[in-house]
């Protein structure tokens, strides 16, 4: 059964820090997402104040506070309140509450198990760390800097020991993105951490871990078929298109560009698929064989005729290269619809350079174009930016004879004098 996350998800930036206002990599927000699994709410306010909720299963944790707060490395302790933080829980039919204050330098808690106080002493302190721990553990605030404190006690192997003891996909997929974030990995510590993420039921804590492991680390052939394995078990196909354009911002050298082809094999709505190309499309640095082999994949898995065409666009400037533009018009040709097939061909011719070798199969390509009307502006397009050849001159008369209508074909072939 899983814990379900905000699409807004807090991630390991949702630090409260010890002096200043909130870090935060989330909107100031009120998110909330509940169905018959379970309800997570994240009430974030204007710097001073804020909730947490969190119900899952037999789990139910409530936090609320006012004023910044800092937890300390154990989670069991704040380092720093400015006025007030209380947490709840109601587990196995019992609720229990701590309330923590700050009086002059020293920070009090007071603890209450059915709404009855209990007495100061180590039952209380247990209780009161106890309930501190849970929401450290459940919420994934500050996660950066419990993950930094561990590191330095008890090496990545307290952190991994720890994100096993984590309570909601939420919190587990925010540790292992802070860890990623503060270290280098071994491929046994990637091993155990895939492990930790197979368990994940929110696509949104499983792509932050993964994009946090495919963007910080250096992987080997084992860890990356590892992470493959449980990245294909994202259900979302926004969730995976994120994975690919996080890939994307990155230096996209061949691995990485393997993996990203790789995820886009999973993804099944054209909108998404295309997003994800243009992506790679747009990535810097990118060789003539990775923007052609982009094409192609556009081309191969994307169905609509809008969707091609704008994958198509955004390849701009880079169809001038040789194996780019042939991938281009392959595409061109998969487009069905007069108009979407035009407007490519326009994009293209528009890109093309004078020597580049593809004017002459853009006209063909031009010749092709659904529709009388549609055929003679994509030959006018081609014809107002290619270079003035014989060659392509008489190309372009033969594609206006094609024109079934004798005005269209007047038009294309005035056009092409």
């Amino acid at each position: 059964m899983r814990s379900l996350l905000t699409a807004f998800g807090v991630g390991a930036g949702l630090s409260l820090l010890a002096a200043g206002a909130f870090a935060l990599i989330a909107p100031k927000v009120i998110a909330h997402h509940e169905d018959d699994y379970g309800v997570h709410v994240i009430n974030i306010g204007d710097g001073d104040r804020g909730s947490f909720h969190l119900k899952d299963e037999g789990l139910d944790v409530s936090a609320e506070w006012k004023g910044d707060f800092a937890l300390a490395g154990d989670g069991r302790s704040l380092s720093s309140l400015k006025e007030s933080f209380e947490v709840t829980s109601k587990q196995a039919g019992v609720t229990r509450k701590a309330i923590f204050t700050r009086k002059g330098e020293t920070i009090s808690a007071e603890t209450f198990v059915e709404d009855r106080a209990e007495p100061a002493g180590a039952a209380s302190e247990k209780t009161a760390g106890d309930l501190l721990q849970l929401f450290a553990r459940s919420s994934g605030v500050g996660a950066e800097t419990r993950v930094k404190a561990m590191l330095a006690s008890g090496g990545k192997s307290a952190v991994i020991d720890e994100i096993g003891k984590l309570e909601g996909s939420h919190s587990i997929g925010a540790y292992i993105e802070a860890l990623a974030g503060a270290t280098t990995l071994a491929p046994e510590d990637i091993k155990a951490l895939t492990a930790e993420i197979s368990g994940i039921d929110s696509d949104y804590a499983k792509r932050s871990a993964i994009s946090a492991l495919l963007t910080t680390q250096q992987l080997d052939d084992a860890s990356i078929a590892d992470i493959m394995t449980v990245a294909k078990s994202i259900e979302g196909d926004h969730e995976l298109r994120l994975i690919i354009e996080e890939l994307a911002e990155k230096p996209l050298n061949d691995r990485n560009y393997a993996v990203a082809a790789s995820l886009i094999d999973e993804i099944e709505g054209d909108h998404e698929i295309r997003l994800a190309v243009a992506s790679l499309l747009e990535s810097d640095d990118q060789s003539d064989a990775n923007i052609a082999r982009s094409l192609e994949i556009a081309a191969k898995a994307i169905e609509g005729d809008y969707e091609l065409r704008l994958a198509i666009e955004a390849a701009g400037d880079r169809v001038t290269g040789p194996k780019a533009g042939a991938a281009a018009l392959l595409a061109i040709a998969k487009i069905e619809g007069g108009h979407e097939r035009r407007l490519a061909i326009e994009e293209v011719a528009g890109e093309l350079d004078g020597a580049s070798p593809h004017w002459l199969p853009l006209v063909e390509a031009a010749a092709t174009v659904e529709g009388d009307y549609e055929r003679r502006l994509a030959i006018e397009a081609v014809k107002s930016d290619a270079p003035e050849t014989d060659e392509i001159h008489a190309a372009l008369r033969k594609a206006a004879e094609t024109i079934g209508s004798d005005h269209e074909r007047r038009l294309a072939l005035e056009a092409t004098e």
